[in-house]
């Protein structure tokens, strides 16, 4: 006579990745991927068992993981912010330049306080007042803080006197530990804490699943919309300090290279680009993914031209992989 086995015996009988949700299985492939990045940069060059390299890999990570903030809360709402590169640009210049002209460190920490609130309320009114797509609207953002950066440096060129809070920030290596590291980690705590315990996650998840659904459940659209946009332009003009202090100046350009990066490294996170799934613990799997990538091409010597494409591909395949999971 067979016997009636208990639920709870038959869930410990299954394998680990059936007992998951879908959400926990992206983040578990999210950190195997990361797990076997490292180990092909460890194959290519010993130095990556090295702490001063993993450290450096640690501070470049932060810039991106930083960014990813903003970008994963915008991405759980179905939308993405393209103003991060010049965003980036504008606040370091700026920061740095009216701090050296006042001579007051607070100042810089003002300029970006301002920069971020006026760049993610902009966005936000484009966005979800004007029901402009995000895609576009924020890419217009771009150019035109990209314009205002131009027409201030032709006014008054990019100083060199970084403020040394910012150096201290990028640089500093506290208990042996980069000061960017743990900038990084007292972030993602908070990040973390928003999306999985208080309200402000629930709305975010909710808006990313069904917006009409959570309008008639009395979600306020345009306020969450609000905060997530200016949670991104904040990220974005603080990583501008950071930068400015890491290459002890600030210059053009500057946050060109971190227009693609951090939406990378939310999806290579399981997150999902129309909003609803994943979260903030994928990602900073995947902004490690994405610097140990850049270095390992770096270390093969590959040509800038072929690094981008490989890159690309990479990135091009993990996400294909997402999407069949997804799926």
């Amino acid at each position: 006579m067979s016997r009636a086995i208990d639920p709870a015996v038959r869930a410990t009988r299954m394998p680990l990745a059936a007992r998951l949700s879908p959400d926990q299985r992206r983040v578990l492939l999210s950190y195997l991927i990361l797990l076997a990045v490292y180990a092909g940069c460890v194959a290519v060059n010993r130095e990556f068992l090295s702490w001063g390299t993993m450290r450096l890999q640690l501070v470049q990570a932060t810039f991106i993981g930083i960014i990813a903030i903003g970008q994963t809360c915008a991405v759980l709402i179905g939308q993405i912010d393209l103003s991060v590169p010049w965003t980036i640009t504008l606040s370091a210049i700026l920061g740095t330049n009216l701090a050296a002209l006042y001579g007051q460190q607070w100042v810089a920490f003002a300029v970006v306080g301002a920069i971020g609130l006026a760049v993610g309320l902009v966005n936000a009114f484009g966005v979800f007042a004007l029901r402009v797509h995000s895609l576009i609207w924020t890419l217009a953002v771009n150019l035109l803080l990209q314009g205002i950066t131009l027409l201030y440096s032709n006014a008054a060129a990019p100083t060199t006197h970084v403020p040394p809070i910012a150096r201290f920030l990028a640089l500093g290596n506290p208990a042996g530990l980069p000061m960017a590291f743990l900038v990084w980690v007292f972030c993602s705590a908070l990040a973390i804490l928003a999306l999985s315990l208080l309200p402000f996650g629930r709305q975010v998840y909710a808006i990313g699943n069904r917006p009409a659904a959570a309008l008639l459940s009395g979600v306020r659209l345009g306020r969450i919309h609000a905060i997530v946009f200016v949670v991104s332009a904040l990220g974005a003009a603080f990583v501008g300090l950071l930068l400015s202090g890491y290459s002890s100046q600030a210059y053009l350009g500057m946050g060109n290279e971190y227009l693609l990066p951090p939406i990378a490294a939310v999806v290579i996170g399981g997150t999902r680009l129309s909003g609803g799934e994943g979260g903030y613990v994928g990602s900073i799997a995947g902004a490690l993914v994405v610097v140990l990538l850049q270095a390992m091409l770096v270390t093969l010597a590959v040509s800038e031209g072929a690094r981008e494409v490989i890159f690309g591909t990479i990135l091009l395949a993990l996400c294909f992989l997402f999407l069949r999971r997804a799926r």
